[in-house]
């Protein structure tokens, strides 16, 4: 990879993406996303309510968690567009947890004109909870 960015030609199958830590998810950045996309549902930043809810606490919304993986797919790929993104939450992120992120590349390959890369991904807690998994495919510039 060069200052430039990430080419096509720098990828190849079967690499794994650099792991990448995220965290710890605090209250105050849970109230943020909360204010920020109308999400007021109370488990998210109310732990008495989240614990009526059966709940061990404060859990982090699917889609702050999916940011957090596209901005780890994003950085990744330095200047690629991401064409497609399919997430599947498996488990719950919680207040305070800490996710690693990682990654590899299923193929690459060229259509329509575009280089494009496949890749998997999961996120992980510092218990080893998987919470999330998927596959995204970014268009990258040819060197």
């Amino acid at each position: 990879m060069s200052k430039e960015g990430l080419f096509f030609e720098d990828i190849s199958t079967g690499m794994e993406l650099p792991t990448s830590k995220r965290g710890p998810i605090i209250r105050q950045q849970l109230i943020d996303y909360a204010s920020a996309s109308g999400d007021y549902n109370k488990i998210h930043y109310d732990e008495g309510f989240a614990k009526i809810a059966k709940l061990p606490g404060c859990i982090a919304h699917g889609m702050l968690v999916m940011s957090i993986v596209g901005a780890y797919i994003t950085d990744w790929s330095k200047g690629g567009v991401l064409k497609d993104f399919k997430i599947r939450f498996a488990g719950v992120t919680n207040e305070n947890d800490t996710l690693t992120l990682k990654g590899k590349v299923l193929k690459k390959y060229s259509e329509n004109g575009e280089n494009l890369v496949e890749i998997s991904f999961l996120t992980e807690t510092q218990d080893e909870r998987i919470t999330t998994q998927g596959s995204a495919v970014i268009a990258l510039k040819a060197k």
